[in-house]
């Protein structure tokens, strides 16, 4: 026999589910394109500005708690067979190459905030964008970070709690804070 608690988790689980379900519609409606087979996790935020274009791609599975933004104008194309784990955010302008990996707590974020200006407050400075590039193939390692303007390439490797500042070669493992090249992967 189910307890009342577990049956109340089953309902609220479906009634998130459709909630979900209905979110992804209203955006395929507005003309983004999300695969059918895309897999989203609970309470995956969606947060698409009416202006920004939002790409995901077949197989793709988005797990729970993890927050895809685009603000106005921005891309985010996210590729097919893309992972990506459970607390992760991907915003701005961002794209993610087909069958790459995110390990959890990964925040990819195109934008920073100006200090250029010491006489005025940071909070009231904005803020600067430069679109993020991740290749095909490319696995970033838990709690890492992708900082804005930054192109991984095809087939890198990103260690765990790595703060990428600075373009990745295709092939390359880097690893650290800011992330430097520790060697690179044997091609085939």
């Amino acid at each position: 026999m189910m307890s009342i608690g577990a049956f109340l988790t089953r309902v609220f689980i479906a009634v998130e589910n459709l909630e979900r379900k209905r979110a992804v519609r209203a955006l395929r409606a507005a003309g983004q394109q999300i695969a059918d087979n895309v897999s989203f996790g609970r309470r995956v935020q969606i947060d698409i500005h009416e202006t920004a274009r939002v790409e995901i791609g077949g197989g793709a599975k988005i797990l729970q708690d993890s927050w895809l933004i685009a603000e106005a104008h921005d891309t985010l194309r996210i590729g097919s067979s893309v992972f990506i784990g459970q607390h992760c955010t991907v915003s701005g302008s961002v794209e993610i190459g087909d069958n790459t990996l995110i390990a959890s707590f990964v925040s990819i974020i195109d934008a920073q905030h100006v200090i250029d200006d010491p006489t005025v407050p940071i909070s009231q400075q904005g803020g600067r964008k430069n679109p993020i590039h991740i290749g095909r193939d490319v696995w970033i390692g838990a709690s890492s970070i992708v900082l804005g303007g930054v192109t991984i390439g095809d087939h890198a490797v990103v260690g765990a709690n790595s703060t990428v500042t600075r373009d990745v070669p295709p092939w390359a493992i880097v690893a650290g804070s800011p992330a430097t090249i520790l060697r690179m992967r044997e091609q085939p």
